[in-house]
């Protein structure tokens, strides 16, 4: 039926030559005659050893894949090219290649074929970031700090890391060449790093695994078990209004129950507490907030902030002196907050206090300048 109707077409384009004359296929000069490589792929990102397929024709100007012999050419060793023996099109009108990472850097792989080439630029990533670390063994609740390499920078604004136990670290300042982070207790193993700038190919930014391990070893602020070597915060405090620093607390590994605080006042509490110590030289706003892994119940955790470190002054009927804050940071909630207060002159008590169930592992504490 086509047919029929085809050729009923051609009878009046015959009738109308006298009138209207011959017209050529203006595209007709483009048939069979290469115009273009065509690749399947522009840019390659290839991690150190694996591999990826090029695909590529040769078409003619209407884009029409031609029978034309097509060759791949890495442009550095940094890459390798190999003929996929297991692409066998009909017809031949294209052509396919494996291309293998070999050295991290950048390069490319050169197609040509009918006289053309093409460029496909190939991104080889390491397979790990290996920027030197401070310590193998730091300390739970210590600062680590991880050093960038010759090739490998650090993006400040989108640098994360990521702990073994898939936690993300607090970061505490970064550059291009250093980033601080907070080191969480029982991390064991490999981190994860976002934000890391590939300087041998412009504006590529990735994440990386890196090829240095942690063994988190001891607890920095262990000193933390007792009113009179609880540790000096005081340097922790933000400098301006509206800054916020950070810390990281495991409880005592020995139960320190009789100098805890709710436990001495007789609220109940069944300890440990961690305790550390504050000096002010002027009046200052102070909040304390800290969340922790667990529930709001088990365990339920407590902050209080003490003017005194004397436990026979301890008042259980009044909190004294424990009461300035108003026990906003003790309630049933996850994260707890303290109320906002302006704290005098002189030594304060910042006390984490584990009032029931099994202790976090892990406490994150912000100190806050409202």
């Amino acid at each position: 039926m086509n047919r029929r109707l085809f050729g009923a077409f051609g009878v009046l384009a015959v009738a109308a030559l006298p009138i209207g004359g011959c017209k050529s296929d203006p595209f007709s000069d483009l048939d069979g005659t290469p115009s273009a490589v065509v690749t399947n792929f522009s840019y390659l990102q290839l991690p150190l050893g694996g591999q990826a397929t090029v695909n590529a024709s040769v078409v003619d100007g209407r884009a029409t894949p031609l029978e034309v012999p097509i060759t791949f050419t890495p442009c550095t060793a940094d890459v390798t090219v190999a003929t996929d023996t297991s692409y066998h099109p009909m017809p031949v009108t294209s052509a396919q290649a494996i291309v293998t990472a070999v050295t991290a850097n950048a390069s490319c792989v050169i197609v040509e074929g009918g006289g053309l080439e093409d460029t496909v630029d190939v991104a080889v990533l390491p397979a790990g970031f290996s920027g030197a670390f401070s310590s193998a063994t730091p300390m739970g609740g210590d600062t680590l700090t991880i050093t960038s390499t010759t090739t490998l920078k650090f993006d400040p604004p989108t640098v994360a890391v990521t702990f073994p136990s898939g936690r993300a670290g607090r970061v505490v300042s970064a550059t291009a060449d250093q980033v601080r982070v907070l080191v969480p207790f029982g991390e064991n193993g490999a981190l994860t790093i976002a934000g890391v700038e590939v300087t041998y190919v412009p504006d590529l930014i990735v994440s990386l695994p890196t090829t240095n391990t942690i063994t988190t070893t001891g607890n920095k602020w262990a000193a933390a078990n007792s009113w009179q070597t609880a540790p000096d915060w005081t340097p922790l405090v933000p400098a301006a209004a509206g800054d916020t620093n950070y810390a990281i607390v495991a409880m005592p590994g020995t139960n320190n129950a009789a100098v805890c605080p709710e436990v001495v006042m007789a609220f109940g509490s069944s300890g440990p507490c961690a305790i550390f110590r504050l000096t002010l030289a002027d009046s200052t706003a102070l909040r304390f907030r800290a969340d922790w892994i667990g529930t709001g119940a088990n365990p339920d955790v407590d902050l209080l902030v003490c003017s005194d470190s004397t436990l026979a002054n301890f008042d259980g009927a009044t909190g004294a002196p424990c009461d300035f804050e108003g026990f906003g940071g003790a309630t049933g909630a996850k994260p707890q907050l303290t109320n906002a207060r302006i704290y005098a002159p002189g030594t304060w008590w910042f006390v984490i206090e584990n009032y029931a169930g099994t202790p976090s592992p892990n406490h994150f504490v912000e100190i806050i300048k409202p």
